[in-house]
């Protein structure tokens, strides 16, 4: 009977720490989730903002890397590259980087991406929030 009880105690301690170490994962899989989702809102304002300026003036001109504007809230930068349009960001009060990406395919089909970067815009870490 002693040694079924001991048994017992074992299974139930490794079931608590093993729920222990899913709820961690999971806590931490929803701030990064919600981290993605205030970047991905973030740079889906900043497209409004940089839209908006260009039909002043063409910002795409600018060199890789180059500011193109600043508000009091980000700044924006042209990036260069050999198929796709960019756009990245600095956002002042998440003190992140972001990028804006548009590919456009055959047709109509055209595919729009939002990554966290570096401030060099060298990484391109997918966002998990979208508009799926």
């Amino acid at each position: 009977m002693e040694s079924w009880l001991i048994v017992l105690v074992i299974a139930g301690g490794w079931y608590l720490w093993q729920r222990s170490k899913n709820q961690e994962k999971a806590t931490a899989a929803n701030e990064r989730l919600e981290k993605d989702k205030r970047l991905y809102e973030h740079i889906k304002t900043g497209m409004r903002e940089y839209h908006w300026r260009e039909r002043d003036q063409p910002l795409w001109h600018a060199k890789h890397g180059e500011r193109v504007f600043e508000t009091a809230h980000l700044i924006a930068f042209h990036l260069d590259h050999f198929v796709e349009s960019r756009v990245g960001f600095y956002f002042k009060d998440l003190d992140e980087y972001g990028m804006y990406s548009f590919f456009a395919g055959n047709d109509d089909d055209f595919i729009e991406s939002y990554y966290r970067t570096d401030r060099d815009f060298q990484k391109e870490g997918v966002l998990l929030a979208g508009d799926d």
